[in-house]
């Protein structure tokens, strides 16, 4: 029986880098589920349950750190490990709320490390 592959969450809204992240969960064999916005995200992660959740900060309407609190005290999400994906240097600010950090430009090594970092070990591709 083949293993379900994982749901990697991308919450982004510059089209550029949410199509680079999808790419790179496709190319690890993991499913790929993009939203551009966080409203949408909260909703998603409750239905989908998505493996890890990469994150932006800067989204339109609900701050990407509101998304993150939000996550974390859900308890159908709260266990979902999430990663900022910024271009931002919030790394000891992002490490202090319990979230994993990957500075933007990402590249595809830095990924599956951060994948291996939340505990994800994708399939064979």
């Amino acid at each position: 029986m083949t293993p379900v592959a994982p749901i990697v969450m991308i919450v982004e809204d510059d089209l550029n880098s949410m199509y680079l992240m999808e790419r790179f969960t496709r190319t690890c064999g993991c499913r790929a589920l993009g939203t551009t916005t966080g409203e949408n995200a909260l909703a998603l992660a409750r239905q989908e349950k998505p493996a890890v959740i990469f994150l932006d900060l800067m989204l339109p309407g609900m701050p990407g750190w509101e998304v993150l609190r939000s996550l974390q005290t859900d308890p159908i999400t709260c266990h979902i490990p999430v990663i900022i994906c910024t271009a931002l240097n919030e790394a000891d600010r992002v490490l202090e709320a319990g979230a994993g950090y990957l500075h933007k430009p990402v590249y595809y090594q830095d990924f599956l490390t951060a994948l291996a970092e939340a505990g994800i070990e994708p399939p064979s591709p």
